[in-house]
C-alpha cells in the first residue's frame, strides 16, 4: 500500500513537473555530495532536471540529464593537500579571500570553456521554468538565467556572506554581524568590531571593483552570441539582484542571527536523510563496539591518505592505545601496521555512521556539512580545521561547548591522545552534543521541504518578484539616507546664511540711521 502511494505521489506531481537546468560549476566534492540530494528530490517529485557538472550522478535517476564537464578543473594541482596540511598559511583571513576570488574566476572560466558546456550552451531547442545554481564564487553563471528567461534560485553550501544580503535588498550590520570568515560573536568588542569593518570593507571593495567585473567579461564572452541575438547582456551585478530565492545552508545553533529578507531561506540538514543501514561488516564492528566508536573523516576534498607520514604514524599509534573502536575514512589500501580496533574504509557512509548509538566522537576538519551531521546527530566533534569556513564553524562549535578544536600541523601523540580522553572521559561534550541535536532538530518544516517549496513557489509565479524589496536598487547613498542628510545639512547651512545676511543688514541699517543722528 505505501508503495501504491508513493507511486501515485509521484505521478500526480509530473503533471506540475517542471524543467530544471541546475548549475554546479565548483568541483569541490563535498558541496556536490550535498546538492545531489536536491537533484534527486526534485526529480522524484516529478521534475524534469539537466545538471551541468563535474561530477556523475553515479546512481540510477529518472528524469535527469547531465552535461559533464570533463575533465574536471584540477582542484588539488591548484591547490596541493601537501601544503594544507604542512602549513597554516590558510588560517589567514585574506589569504582565504584571495583563494575564494580566485578559485571563482578560474572554475568559471574552466567550465564555461569545457567542449560539452560549449555545445549546450549553442542549443535553442532548450527551455527551463527554472534555473537553480550553487552560489559559491561563479556569478557569471547567473546568465544562464538571461539566456533562458527563467528566475533563478540559488544554493549556498556555505552560509550567509555579505554580498548575499546586498543582493536581498539588505546593509549587512558590521557592528555585531561578523565577517562569513570571522568566528566572531554578535558582542564583538572594539578591536574585534574595528577588524571586522576593515575585512568587510575589502571584501567589498575588491568585489565590486576587481572580482564582479572580471566575472562580468567571463559572462559577456561565452553569452556573447545571446547578446548578438537579442541586444545588450544584463550586467553580473543586475543578474545578483534578480535571484529569487537564496537558499542558505546556515542554522541559528551555530550561527547567530542577522536581519533577514524574504527571500533569504535557512535550510540547514536539507541533505540529511534517514540513516540506511551500515555494510554488514561495519555494522558488526560499530555493535561490538562496548567502550564506544570513533569516527574519523577529514572530508571529501581533503584525504587522509595524503596527511604525512610521521603524523600518519602519530595518528595510528594513539588510536592503537584506545580502548574504543575507531572508524577511519581513509581512501587508499596501503596503509599498513592497522591496529585491530581501527576499520579503514575508502569511503564512509557518514550519516549513517553517525547516526549509530554507539558513536561517542566525531574528528572532523570541519566542513559545514560534517558539522551539521554531528549537530544533527548529537555526537561530540574534534576539530581540526585547516581553511575556509572550517576555523569558523570549529569555533563557533566550541563555543557551544560539545567541541574541541587543534591545529593539524600542532599535533604530537601526547597532545592528540590527551584531546581524545578528554572529549570521550567528560560527559559535558556528549551531553551538550545531545542538547544541540534536540535544537538543530527543532524546525517548523523539513528544511528540504521548504527548500522543494520555495523552488516551486518562485516557478508558479514567475520569478514571485512581488517578494522582492526595491532597496536592492537603491545606492549607497540613498539607503543610508546620505542623500537626505546632505539635504538637510545644506539647508540648515543656508538657512543659517540667510539668517546672519538678514542680522549684518539689519546692524548696517541700525548703524547708518544712528550716524545720521
Amino acid at each position: 500500500m505505501r508503495s501504491i502511494i508513493l507511486v501515485l505521489a509521484l505521478l500526480l506531481s509530473a503533471v506540475h513537473g517542471y524543467k530544471v537546468l541546475f548549475l554546479v560549476p565548483f568541483t569541490g566534492p563535498s558541496h556536490w555530495l550535498m546538492l545531489k540530494h536536491f537533484i534527486r528530490e526534485l526529480t522524484e517529485r516529478g521534475n524534469e532536471v539537466t545538471c551541468i557538472t563535474s561530477f556523475k550522478f553515479g546512481d540510477p535517476i529518472h528524469n535527469y540529464t547531465e552535461v559533464l564537464i570533463d575533465p574536471a578543473y584540477p582542484i588539488r594541482e591548484k591547490f596541493p593537500l601537501s601544503t594544507i596540511f604542512e602549513t597554516k598559511s590558510y588560517s589567514n583571513d585574506f589569504n582565504n579571500l584571495f583563494l575564494y576570488w580566485t578559485m571563482g574566476l578560474e572554475t568559471s572560466r574552466f567550465g564555461l570553456e569545457n567542449t560539452n558546456v560549449q555545445t549546450f550552451l549553442k542549443r535553442d531547442d532548450l527551455q527551463f521554468d527554472l534555473v537553480i545554481s550553487e552560489q559559491f564564487f561563479q556569478e557569471s553563471w547567473l546568465m544562464f538565467a538571461h539566456k533562458y528567461n527563467a528566475p533563478i534560485v540559488t544554493i549556498s553550501t556555505y552560509g550567509y556572506s555579505d554580498f548575499m544580503d546586498r543582493a536581498m535588498g539588505i546593509l549587512t550590520p558590521w557592528s555585531y554581524v561578523p565577517h562569513m570568515l570571522l568566528d566572531y560573536e554578535d558582542n564583538m568588542n572594539f578591536f574585534q568590531r574595528a577588524y571586522n569593518v576593515f575585512l568587510s570593507t575589502l571584501d567589498y571593495t575588491i568585489r565590486e571593483f576587481y572580482y564582479l567585473p572580471k566575472q562580468n567579461d567571463i559572462a559577456r564572452e561565452f553569452f556573447v552570441d545571446i547578446e548578438r541575438q537579442r541586444g545588450p547582456l544584463p550586467s553580473v551585478q543586475s543578474l545578483e539582484k534578480s535571484i529569487s530565492v537564496i537558499l542558505v545552508n546556515s542554522h541559528p545553533t551555530l550561527a547567530k542571527p542577522r536581519p533577514s529578507m524574504v527571500g533569504l531561506v535557512d535550510i540547514a540538514g536539507a541533505h540529511i536523510r534517514p540513516p540506511k543501514p551500515l555494510p554488514d561488516d561495519l555494522q558488526k564492528f560499530m555493535d561490538e563496539a562496548k567502550h564506544g566508536v570513533i569516527y574519523f573523516s577529514l572530508g571529501a576534498y581533503l584525504q587522509s591518505s595524503q596527511i604525512p607520514t610521521e603524523k600518519r604514524n602519530a595518528l595510528l599509534n594513539v588510536f592503537s592505545r584506545l580502548k574504543q573502536r575507531v572508524v577511519w575514512k581513509f581512501e587508499t589500501n596501503n596503509l599498513e601496521n592497522v591496529p585491530s580496533n581501527v576499520m579503514i574504509r575508502n569511503w564512509a557512509p557518514q550519516n549513517d555512521i553517525l547516526a549509530h548509538k554507539n558513536v561517542v566522537l566525531f574528528i572532523s576538519h570541519g566542513g559545514q556539512f560534517g558539522t551539521f551531521e554531528s549537530m544533527y546527530h548529537g555526537v561530540p566533534t574534534l576539530f581540526m580545521p585547516f581553511f575556509g569556513d572550517q576555523h569558523r564553524n570549529a569555533l563557533r562549535a566550541v563555543r557551544s561547548g560539545y567541541a574541541k578544536k587543534t591545529m593539524f600541523v600542532d599535533i604530537t601523540e601526547e597532545t592528540f591522545a590527551r584531546e581524545i580522553s578528554q572529549m570521550v572521559d567528560d560527559k559535558r561534550y556528549y551531553n551538550r552534543a545531545k542538547e544541540i541535536s534536540t535544537l538543530f532538530r527543532d524546525t517548523l518544516v523539513n528544511p528540504m521541504n521548504e527548500s522543494m517549496f520555495w523552488m516551486d513557489y518562485v516557478v508558479r509565479h514567475r520569478g514571485a518578484v512581488h517578494l522582492k524589496s526595491n532597496a536592492v536598487n537603491l545606492s549607497l547613498v540613498q539607503y543610508l539616507l546620505l542623500d537626505l542628510l546632505a539635504a538637510v545639512a545644506v539647508s540648515i547651512a543656508v538657512l543659517i546664511c540667510a539668517v546672519k545676511m538678514c542680522c549684518c543688514r539689519k546692524a548696517k541699517t541700525s548703524t547708518g540711521k544712528q550716524k545720521k543722528h
